[in-house]
């Protein structure tokens, strides 16, 4: 794993405990806080920072239309691109991976709104 792809992992895992954290400190008791579609738009933009620099890294010409795809329909468009580039057992591996960081930006999230929880009592 290339050091710029642990950066953009962290940044991700990063977002997801600010998420957490900042919808338990504004909207506590809210199903979804309006703070989580603007974060949300950030952990979107780090996914596309990360295609677009695997993608310079490798050497792949990125479309138009898979561009607007890492961004609009990410849980289909990257393991599309994953496989794409990597092959078969490289991609599901990768894929593995991008499955992994999703439960760990929600399991960040939790401990962002568990942290907020504990330092209020």
């Amino acid at each position: 794993m290339a050091p710029r792809t642990k950066f953009y992992i962290l940044a991700s895992l990063a977002l997801g405990f600010v998420d957490g954290a900042v919808a338990r400190l504004l909207y506590p008791g809210q199903m979804f806080a309006p703070s989580s579609f603007a974060i949300s738009m950030a952990g979107l933009f780090v996914i596309f920072m990360w295609y677009r620099a695997d993608s310079d890294n490798r050497t792949f010409r990125r479309t138009p239309l898979l561009s607007l795809g890492v961004v609009g329909l990410p849980i289909v468009a990257i393991p599309y691109y994953l496989f794409r580039t990597r092959g078969f057992r490289h991609g599901a591996l990768s894929t593995l991976v991008v499955l992994l960081v999703a439960i760990g930006y929600s399991a960040m999230g939790y401990l962002g709104q568990m942290a907020v929880r504990a330092m209020r009592t």
